[in-house]
């Protein structure tokens, strides 16, 4: 493990309050414990994280994204102590990058109710979706996605890619777009809720 963290880079936290969420840097290593420096969290979203408790870390390596469980074991500040663990998930890039909202919903703010048709995928960087009427290419739109957690994340879009998708006599537009404005705790919830909608896709497999 010691190893593997060594490796990663750019590492995300979560702790149960999902807009406290942040990043570090790994200060020491060792066999029982990870000693980090928090980053990106002010002092009330400090609050969050308590001796004692349990956060979600990922971390990018040359493979994919490393994840984790673990507890809080001290904390001094914004420098705290992580308890080593040997039970940990990598997932590489490409499957990872996008999944599927069979259980959430985008919602545009300026348009009607039911402009959105469905879905298709979305990652942390953007998503696909089939729309009721075209959208301008680098416009961009007011959105709230709604995940199956119920976790809100309100952002803007800016299609990239407009394809006319005829659908039962009906002229649909499937929009290929990138947030914009998306704050850095929400594409953190954006990248945990793409890993657990694979890891479950995984876990039925199996």
């Amino acid at each position: 493990m010691k190893e593997l963290i060594e490796s990663a880079k750019d590492f995300k936290i979560i702790p149960n309050n999902f807009k406290s969420s942040g990043s570090f840097d790994v200060v020491n290593i060792d066999d029982e414990t990870i000693k980090v420096h928090l980053n990106l969290v002010d002092e009330k979203e400090l609050e969050d994280y308590t001796e004692g408790s349990f956060v979600e870390v990922f971390g990018v390596n040359n493979v994919g994204l490393v994840y984790f469980e673990t507890k809080i074991i001290d904390k001094d500040g914004f420098n705290i102590t992580l308890a080593q663990t040997q039970d940990y998930s990598i997932i590489q890039r490409r499957e990872y990058s996008r999944v599927g909202l069979s259980q959430g919903s985008i919602v545009f703010k300026d348009m009607p109710e039911n402009f959105v048709e469905n879905v298709e995928d979305i990652s942390a960087g953007g998503l696909k979706v089939v729309v009721k009427e075209p959208l301008e290419i680098d416009k961009h739109y007011e959105i709230e996605i709604k995940l199956s957690n119920n976790m809100k994340i309100n952002c803007a879009l800016q299609p990239i890619r407009i394809k006319e998708t005829p659908h039962d006599n009906i002229k649909l537009y499937t929009i290929s777009g990138k947030f914009i404005d998306l704050e850095n705790a929400d594409r953190i919830v954006l990248v945990q809720y793409a890993f657990k909608i694979k890891m479950e896709e995984q876990n039925r497999e199996n």
